[in-house]
């Protein structure tokens, strides 16, 4: 009969989604690190349980965008079902994550002016 408390789950419930995100993001990335095709990229496990997490992450891959422009386009357009990336902008990585970081700022996921 031991009575294990239960952390507020809120605060710990937010802090796990980003402690996860940021371990498999740093696993993603060590495995794509020799890979230079993004749909290979964007199949690798520790990418496709970022997908799997779902919204609560998208606020978190546009701000590991702005610090590091990357291939996390394929991530963003799964969970949001939206593609704001204009067609001249298309495989010009940094071009692609500042219409995203535009596109979170005007979401109100991305609020503080990447």
């Amino acid at each position: 009969m031991s009575k294990n408390p239960s952390p507020p789950p809120a605060a710990t419930e937010r802090l796990s989604v980003a402690e996860r995100f940021q371990r498999l993001a740093a696993e993603w990335k060590q495995e794509s690190r020799y890979l230079s095709n993004s749909a290979q990229m964007a199949m690798l496990k520790p990418y496709q349980r970022i997908i799997g997490m779902g919204a609560p992450v998208v606020p978190l891959i546009l701000e590991e965008l702005s610090r590091e422009p990357d291939q996390w386009f394929w991530a963003l357009e799964a969970i949001t079902e939206q593609n704001p990336v204009p067609p001249e902008a298309m495989g010009k990585v940094r071009l692609m994550a500042q219409a995203w970081g535009l596109w979170g700022e005007r979401q109100g996921v991305l609020g503080h002016g990447s």
